[in-house]
């Protein structure tokens, strides 16, 4: 059994990608420390996390692999004399029942099940979560996306994932609070290796010892590439399925394109809006400070600056920056060269003939589903005697149909 299980879950946009690539590309180096990293890669633990939240849409297209990623973790974590330690920021999106599910799941292979929560100051975590809110296909724009989070707008979820106070409840039911770690996402300018060394040393690796030039970084679009990005997304025909759309957009258009260009300016979000970014962050500071955990780092980290980010909006932008980079961006695409493109496209192909048919089966168990359901709503309303008297006739035509001896 092993000691100690580390659940790291999210929240996204608070360096998980720096720390995932980090963990995965050490995993011997971790392994040698006595820290497990089980399974093979970051998508196992997305899979994990998608069991874990019961994301229905993911799991019906999710490959068997990931409909299996809990027990095996669970086999490979049960028999480690060490810690062990798992991540994925979407774990910040389950249901408390869900959350608890999973750290139950967890105790049946260690002694203790911590959990760990890394969170940024709201100055910068509500422009770059509509950033990401963008790559996935929406086409709102930035003030209207502050609008929509102060008013609670269901149609957003940032305040599932970004709620410090009530993520940290969720993710210490049954845990004693110096089992429940928040880690503070150090300030702008501060070493660039610092929320590492605070996530390492608390996982009981050496930060010194990890190997910090693979890591990956998820690169933020500049000020016109994601106003560009967002014009795009209102033009996406009707009818494509998320999944291509988000590769498409994200994978494809935003990370492979747009995040490449050279020169990309930083943008800024609206200084109207910075008053309230205060007030709401300095707020949920104060609730933290009365939140039974253990902080690594410091909350003051994650108080918002008394000043607005200088800069300008991408709500700003005109239509010749947009056309410049769009012009560039559909020149890139149509000549990035065989060696990039045709895999590209012979994935997305592959991804959408395995989709269309679990889809189709999905459809198909469904319509099965529906058909055996209206048999039973019409069996159960007959009378006792006509149940008895089909019976009868079954089992007479089995007795004496053509062709019996």
């Amino acid at each position: 059994m092993a000691k100690r299980v580390f659940l790291h879950v999210g929240t996204p946009k608070t360096g998980t990608t720096f720390l995932q690539s980090l963990l995965w590309a050490n995993k011997d180096v971790l392994a040698s420390q006595g820290v497990l990293l089980p399974l093979n890669a970051v998508g196992d633990h997305f899979h994990l996390s998608i069991v874990g939240r019961q994301a229905s849409a993911q799991l019906a297209t999710m490959p068997e692999r990931g409909h299996t990623s809990w027990q095996r973790m669970l086999d490979e974590v049960g028999p480690w004399s060490g810690d062990a330690v798992i991540s994925h920021e979407l774990f910040s999106m389950c249901s408390p029942r869900r959350a608890q599910w999973c750290i139950e799941r967890l105790r049946s292979v260690a002694d203790e099940v911590h959990t760990i929560v890394t969170g940024r100051d709201l100055a910068r975590q509500v422009p770059a979560e509509w950033q990401q809110t963008i790559k996935h296909g929406r086409s709102h724009r930035l003030k209207e996306f502050y609008g929509l989070i102060q008013a609670q707008d269901p149609t957003v979820t940032f305040w599932r994932a970004q709620d410090l106070v009530t993520l940290l409840h969720d993710w210490s039911q049954g845990l004693p609070p110096d089992q429940v770690h928040l880690v503070t996402v150090p300030p702008a300018g501060a070493p660039r290796d610092l929320l590492w060394r605070r996530v390492g040393t608390l996982i009981g690796v050496d930060p010194d010892s990890v190997d910090q030039s693979v890591n990956q970084p998820n690169e933020s679009l500049g000020l016109v590439e994601i106003e560009t990005l967002r014009r795009v997304n209102l033009c996406v025909p009707t009818g494509i399925r998320s999944p291509r759309r988000q590769m498409l957009t994200r994978q494809v258009l935003a990370e492979g394109i747009l995040a490449r260009r050279a020169g990309a300016a930083r943008f800024a979000p609206p200084p109207e809006e910075h008053a309230w970014v205060v007030e709401r962050g300095t707020a949920m500071v104060n609730a933290l400070r009365k939140t039974p955990c253990h902080v690594v780092g410091d909350l003051d980290e994650l108080v918002p600056p008394a000043e607005p980010l200088a800069g300008p909006s991408p709500d700003d932008v005109d239509d010749t920056l947009v056309a410049e980079v769009a012009v560039e961006t559909i020149a890139r695409l149509l000549f990035r060269g065989p060696n990039k493109t045709r895999p590209m496209a012979n994935r997305l192909g592959e991804f959408n003939s395995e989709l269309e048919k679990r889809t189709a089966r999905v459809l198909a168990l469904e319509g099965q589903l529906r058909s055996a359901w209206a048999a039973y709503e019409r069996e159960r309303d007959l009378p006792l005697w006509k149940h008895a008297g089909r019976r009868v006739r079954a089992a007479a035509r089995g007795a004496f149909r053509p062709g019996k001896d």
